[in-house]
């Protein structure tokens, strides 16, 4: 286990209940005691992954935007003739 420090930040009202917030759905969900250095984990984890997809979604895939642009039509177009189809077997 991790040595800890005291350490003192000042945060606005308005803050201090959403982390408290934070923490009640984090107790519920775990069903255990949650205190703050939990919950500024869980938050700094949750930002690092939604960044780290953020950078994955915008990394280069190998292919040219325009096969991307021809691959993007083609999806459409068999999402609109499914649709059709549903829609002719349903009406």
């Amino acid at each position: 286990m991790e040595t800890m420090t005291t350490t003192t930040i000042t945060i606005s009202e308005d803050l201090k209940r959403e982390l408290l917030r934070v923490a009640a759905e984090l107790q519920a969900s775990r069903r255990e005691k949650i205190d703050y250095d939990d919950v500024l984990r869980f938050l700094v984890r949750k930002a690092t992954r939604n960044m780290d997809l953020f950078h994955q979604a915008c990394s280069p895939t190998g292919r040219s935007s325009e096969q991307l642009k021809l691959a993007l039509r083609k999806g459409r177009a068999e999402d609109k003739k499914r649709e059709q189809s549903l829609e002719r077997h349903y009406s």
